[in-house]
């Protein structure tokens, strides 16, 4: 999109202060505007939180700041999260495009191979069907640290994190 980037955590945003959080919050949305740039809000979920099972006021109102800076702001912003179920109901209407990753489809295996390691995949690659890409780049990091370059030691290595996750596909992100 040709634009400049700007980042913020959770734990950039919220303050133990009351009030502090929803200014933090303001202040993501204002830099982003003044940059001319994308905000992006990862782990979206500690400050998008459903406020139906809101216990404080501060939680309603962070989300509240949240939801009318999202209605507003010009410019594109996404929010990425792993518990989209977790999300203020409210927010659905503030995203353009909810984009839901999935784990890799049987097509994707081999190119995410290709993409972190230099030998060919070996044939139980397309028996692992609960990987994301974010797993190929762990085990190659992994690997590299150990000096291994065997593809069957790589392969049980994505095997042993596929086997680590629980559960099924569970979406990583969403945009507007």
């Amino acid at each position: 999109m040709g634009l400049q980037v700007v980042e913020k955590r959770a734990s950039d945003l919220m303050s133990k202060w009351v009030g502090e959080s929803e200014q933090n919050i303001a202040r993501a949305f204002a830099e982003a505007r003044a940059k001319d740039a994308m905000l992006i809000f990862d782990e979206a979920d500690s400050l998008l939180a459903d406020r139906r099972s809101a216990e404080r006021s501060w939680e309603v109102s962070q989300v509240n700041e949240m939801l009318t800076w999202m209605e507003s702001h010009p410019l594109p912003f996404v929010c990425t999260t792993n518990f989209v179920e977790k999300l203020d109901p409210a927010t659905q209407r503030r995203f353009t495009f909810r984009i839901r990753f999935d784990f890799l489809s049987e097509a994707q295996l081999p190119l995410a191979w290709a993409a972190h390691f230099t030998s060919p995949a070996p044939a139980g690659l397309w028996s692992l069907d609960r990987l994301a890409a974010g797993d190929f780049a762990n085990v190659a990091r992994r690997m590299r640290a150990l000096g291994e370059n065997d593809p069957q030691a790589i392969l049980q290595e994505l095997s042993r994190e596929m086997e680590a996750k629980q559960g099924s596909a569970r979406p990583i992100g969403f945009g507007r």
